[in-house]
């Protein structure tokens, strides 16, 4: 039994004494994350109970010391325990008068270890209850787009609605909320970045690698990126498809958002950025660019609406034009930092539980060759660099 699976056990332990969960059985299955979880162990649990069955999920950190700080995995853990222990509550609060229909449906919360390096969270296991990922290889389709899109601006409107509800309360969140996983002057981060910015540079023709590098060579690009531009929201900062689960409900899908690490104080265009070029290819976005920005925008418009707050005095369009192209550039950030992890073979996927924090300089394969020219194309076409 590893050490992961030991911690996890205790902590199912202490959850189902909590819920007065005497008489059971604890069936526990680690679950092989072929590249799409980088922080953490992944289990399968299966609790059986005299009256019913509970499955489960959990994620059990297991990452080495130097990945560690290199990625501030402390803030990452504690962030996720902050949304599932105070955020989701105070935001299904504001959103308890609403039909399910339009809610923003965080998956069921069952409680988490928060000690140094057994960091754990455990809730309900979607898989079981029909929820399916997206396939990261292939390019996000229209019916997945438009409707992470939406639930993306139903998160987006519910910070802003918690910000009219309890102003005092949003300030002080926010202060303390910056995205913190690359730190600002940090000579490691700059280094790591530097590298991993040489092999996509080489796939350029020279025109666009001079244009390209002179952007990535200007200093605290994530911080530049991540910061608000203007009133704070509360971003979720990894939204791409790897990070959600679907399920079919009639003609249409119903999703969840499976992980919280990274939500930061910042500009909800940087997740919609993020979201639109991780996990697009070219065509897509030559057919569906526009239509996507728009469908957004008028998502929030209407989510804002059901919650009572005025789309015109807190985001009005022409402010989400203007951060949009400001944030454009951002495509080519995280094409450096986070596109290899997406297109990475499995068998090729960093081992974060290793020491060493270039397991992120990853080889460059085809498809990301593929997808990383695509985003250089359409920076350039868009007038962002």
């Amino acid at each position: 039994m590893t050490e992961a699976e030991k911690s996890l056990r205790v902590l199912l332990d202490k959850i189902l004494d909590e819920r007065d969960i005497k008489s059971r059985e604890i069936n526990v299955k680690e679950i092989e994350t072929n590249g799409a979880n980088y922080t953490s162990a992944l289990f399968s649990v299966k609790v059986q109970t005299p009256n019913e069955e509970l499955k489960l999920f959990a994620k059990v950190a297991t990452i080495g010391k130097e990945m560690r700080a290199a990625m501030n995995a402390e803030w990452m853990f504690d962030t996720e325990r902050f949304v599932y222990n105070k955020l989701a509550h105070l935001y299904n609060d504001i959103q308890k008068d609403l039909d399910d229909e339009h809610k923003f449906i965080f998956p069921e919360y069952y409680g988490c270890n928060d000690e140094f390096g057994k960091e754990s969270i455990v809730m309900e296991n979607l898989v079981e209850h029909g929820y399916k990922p997206y396939n990261r290889f292939k390019s996000m389709d229209w019916q997945h787009a438009e409707a992470s899109v939406r639930n993306l601006a139903r998160f987006h409107a519910l910070s802003f609605a918690l910000e009219k509800k309890d102003p005092e309360m949003f300030k002080k969140f926010t202060d303390n909320m910056e995205f913190d996983m690359v730190k600002k002057d940090d000579p490691s981060s700059k280094s790591m970045f530097v590298k991993m910015a040489e092999k996509p540079l080489e796939i350029l023709s020279n025109d666009q690698r001079d244009l390209v590098k002179k952007f990535l060579d200007q200093e605290n690009l994530m911080t530049k990126y991540t910061k608000p531009f203007g009133r704070p929201v509360l971003c979720h900062g990894d939204y791409r498809l790897s990070n959600i689960l679907f399920k079919r409900k009639g003609h249409g899908l119903k999703l969840k958002i499976v992980d919280y690490q990274t939500v930061y104080a910042g500009c909800p265009v940087a997740d919609l950025v993020y979201f639109i070029f991780l996990g697009s290819d070219e065509n897509f976005r030559r057919l569906f660019y526009d239509n996507l920005i728009n469908h957004y925008y008028k998502c929030l418009q209407e989510a804002l609406e059901r919650l009572a707050v005025d789309p015109m005095e807190v985001y009005p369009r022409e402010k989400f034009d203007s951060d949009l192209k400001e944030l454009l550039p951002y495509a080519l950030v995280i094409a450096v930092i986070a596109l290899p992890v997406v297109t990475v073979n499995p068998d090729l996927a960093p081992k974060m539980e290793h020491n060493d924090s270039s397991a992120f300089v990853i080889e460059p394969n085809k498809l990301f060759e593929e997808r990383f020219k695509g985003i250089v194309n359409d920076v350039i076409k868009l007038g962002a660099i």
